[in-house]
């Protein structure tokens, strides 16, 4: 059978445009809660403030969430353009060698960051993406069990990892 492309949908969110949408939803969501109190009549002033706060937290989840998944995407996509194009370098190479052995199927921790880490001269940052990749699938299968991660993620730790990737990676994260 012979190896079909993938067809890139062109959907994929940038950095920035999830870093948008965060900041603008905060903001939306302060504006709502503290400035309309005909939605919260018999809330204290407190009670409003802690409304708030579960909003964002889960806010910083959903968004936890987008933006680990467009991480997820732009290595995906970077390995199949490598593949298609027959890029040169070493790493290329190793990433085609994988290919033809499992062509689109390529696991992302086990396979795709295999190699990134292999190839990289410090391997910190690909370590950290799957450790957040562990608070990715929590937050993927609802939740349902007690997260054991090692460490807390929120969002703006999440977009800074995203932001060094882009940068130590190099690869096109749309910033």
């Amino acid at each position: 059978m012979a190896n079909k492309k993938v067809s890139f949908s062109n959907e994929v969110l940038t950095i920035k445009e999830i870093q948008d949408y965060y900041a603008r939803s905060e903001h939306a969501l302060r504006e709502f809660c503290l400035n309309n109190r005909q939605y919260f009549i018999g809330y204290t002033l407190s009670e409003i403030e802690e409304e708030l706060d579960k909003y964002i937290q889960e806010l910083d989840k959903s968004c936890s969430f987008t933006l680990l998944a467009a991480i997820e995407a732009y290595l995906r996509i970077d390995y199949l353009q490598r593949c298609y194009n027959k890029e040169k370098d070493v790493l290329s190479r190793d990433l085609r060698a994988l290919f033809k052995i499992k062509n689109s199927r390529a696991s992302l921790d086990d396979d795709i960051l295999t190699l990134w880490k292999k190839h990289l001269s410090s391997s910190c940052s690909i370590s950290e993406l799957r450790g957040a990749l562990h608070y990715r699938d929590w937050l993927a299968h609802g939740r349902y069990w007690v997260a054991k991660l090692g460490r807390n993620y929120d969002f703006f730790e999440l977009l800074k990892l995203a932001i060094f990737l882009q940068n130590e990676l190099d690869i096109e994260m749309g910033v």
